[in-house]
């Protein structure tokens, strides 16, 4: 069981008063007090952060004078029996109480760690970069391991959640940030492939090359399992790391295999592969946005969550809606 310690500092003029928290909710929780001010100290499952975090927000609405800060934990002595949990599984539903459990990591959480990885660092350009050339290797000598390392290395993972969990929440800030992250990022990996494939040779029959030239109903499909995979690792608190590689399978290498064939002068390949890039990138934001509506993800206040209820129900209409033309346009190319 995946435990979070949560310590909540609150208003120098809150009243302690008794059931401040909901015993049923955690794993144990203190009180500490430093300089004339207390904190109380909390730890409890990760998929009940977030009900905690908001009954706590609740209590504090009418002040600013308060502070939360939530911390990943490792380990606890004495640990967590698996016994202990299946008990405890078994009175939340039988005090109908399971649907408290969100089985995710808090919206919180979740925003905080998406927000690290739409990056607009120098590091963020050096690894797209580098990612280019190394699949533009793989893809030119036909080596599929040179294209898995690219994989690995690249960033692309992070802007597109970043934008699906920006339409979910109604964020504007977060969408305007993830774009032009995708955009800049994107840019950058075409010209830095047209440029390799205006100077190095480029054989459009090796296997590599030519199976990123063409769309089929089996890429849709693809497309949308890096979009749903993508969101359930960072919903889940799995490293972006390990299922960057599933999500970069669908989005670099048909891209730099674009570049290379433009700057070649393949034009008509050069466009099935960029076909190619688009519906991956539209099934892997359209798989986002629903993935993140299926996990009761949204925003906390009223308004907000009118805005962002509005937002994604026009991202799904225009994902939705680009999906299907590029699937009639698949159909009349193979029928």
């Amino acid at each position: 069981m995946a435990l979070r310690l949560i310590k909540i500092l609150p208003p120098r003029n809150f009243t302690y008063r008794d059931q401040i928290i909901n015993e049923e909710d955690v794993v144990d929780h203190w009180i500490e007090i430093n300089e004339g001010r207390k904190s109380i100290h909390v730890l409890a499952d990760v998929e009940l952060t977030e009900k905690i975090l908001q009954d706590f927000e609740s209590k504090f609405s009418s002040s600013d004078d308060y502070r939360i800060v939530l911390f990943p934990v490792e380990a606890t002595l004495p640990p967590q029996r698996s016994e202990e949990e299946e008990e405890e599984n078994q009175i939340a539903a039988e005090d109908n109480q399971e649907e408290n459990r969100v089985k995710r990591i808090s919206r919180e959480e979740l925003y905080e760690d998406i927000k690290e990885v739409v990056d607009f660092s120098w590091v963020y350009f050096v690894l797209i970069a580098l990612s280019c050339v190394v699949a533009a290797n793989g893809l030119i000598r036909d080596s599929a391991a040179m294209v898995i390392g690219a994989m690995v290395i690249a960033p692309i993972l992070g802007p597109n959640v970043g934008l699906a969990l920006a339409t979910t929440l109604g964020d504007k800030w977060l969408l305007k940030r993830s774009i032009r992250s995708i955009i800049y990022g994107f840019s950058l990996g075409m010209v830095l492939s047209i440029v390799m494939g205006i100077f190095l040779q480029i054989n459009p029959d090796v296997y590599e090359i030519n199976s990123r030239t063409t769309v089929s109903f089996a890429d849709i499909a693809l497309g949308l399992a890096a979009g749903v995979a993508g969101c359930l690792s960072f919903t889940r608190g799995i490293s972006a790391a390990v299922i960057g590689v599933m999500v970069a399978v669908a989005l670099l290498p048909p891209m730099v295999a674009t570049g290379l064939l433009l700057g070649s002068g393949m034009y008509e390949m050069a466009l099935g592969a960029a076909l190619l890039t688009v519906t991956y990138i539209i099934c892997v934001n359209l798989a986002g946005v629903v993935t993140f509506l299926l996990q009761g993800i949204k925003p906390q206040s009223f308004r907000q969550r009118r805005e962002g209820e509005e937002l994604s129900r026009y991202a799904i209409i225009i994902w939705l809606s680009l999906l299907f033309v590029l699937a009639l346009i698949i159909y009349y190319q193979y029928f």
